[in-house]
């Protein structure tokens, strides 16, 4: 395969590109979201045993879906962030929790949606315990709309295991961690 010509086609919120690649001697036109990859965290509470997910609304599904939705923490990483800085800054910003660097790992990474989308997901698990929790944050205002939610594995497994788990980030994250506490 051989590119033969890229080009912006629109750039806002979102980046679009098309290009015109080359396939067994056949040229095909393609399309791509240009998305800045991102970190997810799988994030237990040691004291409490729980897992702390967010409930969020999400615009783009609206046709389809009203209720807030179960998600795990995540973020776009930020120009000369690596994944992991991402992940740390992403919780603090998302739940008040600081993550100790020694308390966290990447699991895997993985492509959201590689039909369309650039987008890599870096994923990650951590700990912390409630003396980690900054009781002073609060959400910034572009964060509003986000409810923080503790809830034990069982439970959470039951959510997968029902359906109720609709983001694909989390649910690929849980199925992994799933395996991991059986």
């Amino acid at each position: 395969m051989e590119i033969l010509k890229e080009k912006k086609v629109y750039e806002g919120a979102l980046k679009v590109e098309r290009a015109v690649i080359l396939n067994n001697d056949k040229k095909r036109k393609y399309e791509r979201l240009k998305r800045e990859n991102a970190s997810v965290v799988c994030l237990l509470n040691r004291d409490t045993n729980k897992l702390v997910l967010l409930k969020q609304y999400r615009y783009p599904i609206h046709d389809q879906i009203e209720e807030l939705i179960y998600e795990m923490i995540a973020g776009k990483i930020d120009e000369g962030e690596s994944p992991l800085e991402a992940a740390i800054r992403e919780t603090y910003e998302e739940t008040g929790y600081r993550i100790n660097s020694a308390n966290i790992k990447q699991l895997f990474s993985c492509f959201s949606s590689p039909g369309y989308s650039s987008e890599e997901l870096f994923i990650f698990y951590a700990t912390v315990e409630n003396s980690d929790k900054d009781p002073s944050h609060k959400l910034s205002e572009e964060d509003e709309g986000i409810e923080t939610i503790e809830i034990k594995a069982d439970t959470f497994q039951s959510l997968l295991k029902d359906g109720l788990i609709r983001d694909a980030k989390t649910y690929v994250a849980g199925l992994f961690m799933s395996n991991q506490w059986h």
